[in-house]
């Protein structure tokens, strides 16, 4: 889902205290330790260019140390008739409404401008939620700019643990994530569909910067964009991150409780920042290192 793209971009926070190493080469992976494990936690990105393989050394070391992996949701379930057939139906505007219907004429006609700015004809989304519009946008921009799902971090370390014999698990569902949008006012969805649209003809440049900060550890980049992004709408930063990390702090907790090691894999904007992940944990004690 796009969310997953975009709102990696999207992070916010102060400056965050982590332990570098002494060369000062860092990675968007950081280290807790249990009493008798150690929990990498990997900031993904979800899309990604072939050409940005291979990974760098340390968090493919991290992945050889562990002997299960979770994700933000399973993505094995998302290729189950039942899952495809709610993402369906949740992205399908309810009957009798169309997109253009739900933006108004104004709003839509500058909606649809600026998606023809980028090469998309808006009325194919006639009958869709805006949400879904936005996030099908930005797809289509990232897939001409060579960025694919399936060669992102998620899905990488996914085959590469089914082959490994690994473990694969969720903090979330399919459910859960599609929920988010859902929840959402249609008048709300509409203006997120806009401000998307607002920022697409900057979307190669950001993802371009975000993909070479993401190799370096970059934090500090993160954070200034989500101090951009923030107050634009704060809410929908609350839905689509904050809530979701506080969700997912005792369960990587738990995981600190256990004997196995664990790497877990999240979009990088939940792990950078006041209120992140790593925030959070260390509220409750936990420190983490950035590796």
């Amino acid at each position: 889902m796009r969310h997953s793209s975009r709102l990696s971009i999207a992070l916010y926070g102060l400056l965050l205290c982590v332990s570098a190493r002494a060369d000062g080469a860092l990675h968007s992976l950081w280290e807790l330790h249990g009493k008798h494990n150690t929990v990498y936690l990997l900031g993904s990105i979800h899309v990604l260019r072939a050409s940005d393989y291979p990974l760098a050394p340390a968090v493919l070391e991290a992945y050889g140390n562990v002997s299960s992996v979770l994700m933000e949701i399973n993505l094995e379930e998302t290729g189950s008739a039942q899952v495809q057939a709610e993402m369906l139906g949740s992205a399908i505007l309810p009957e009798g409404k169309t997109l253009p219907d739900v933006l108004g004429p104004q709003r839509f006609e500058h909606a649809d401008r600026l998606a023809r700015e980028v090469g998309v004809d808006l009325s194919m989304f006639g009958q869709f939620a805006p949400w879904f519009a936005a996030e099908a946008v930005s797809q289509l921009q990232l897939a001409q700019l060579g960025f694919q799902p399936e060669t992102g971090v998620d899905m990488y370390f996914m085959e590469r643990a089914r082959n490994d014999g690994k473990s694969v698990a969720g903090l979330e569902t399919v459910h859960d994530q599609i929920a988010l949008f859902q929840n959402m006012s249609l008048d709300a969805q509409a203006d997120y569909l806009v401000a998307s649209l607002e920022q697409a003809h900057d979307l190669p440049r950001e993802v371009d910067s975000m993909v070479h900060a993401w190799k370096r550890g970059d934090t500090q980049w993160f954070e200034t964009q989500m101090l951009s992004e923030l107050g634009r709408d704060p809410r929908l930063y609350q839905s689509l991150l904050g809530e979701r990390n506080r969700k997912w702090v005792p369960k990587i907790e738990a995981l600190l409780r256990e004997d196995k090691n664990y790497l877990v894999i999240v979009g990088t904007g939940h792990l950078v920042g006041q209120g992140s992940v790593i925030d959070l944990l260390k509220k409750d004690g936990i420190g983490a290192t950035q590796r």
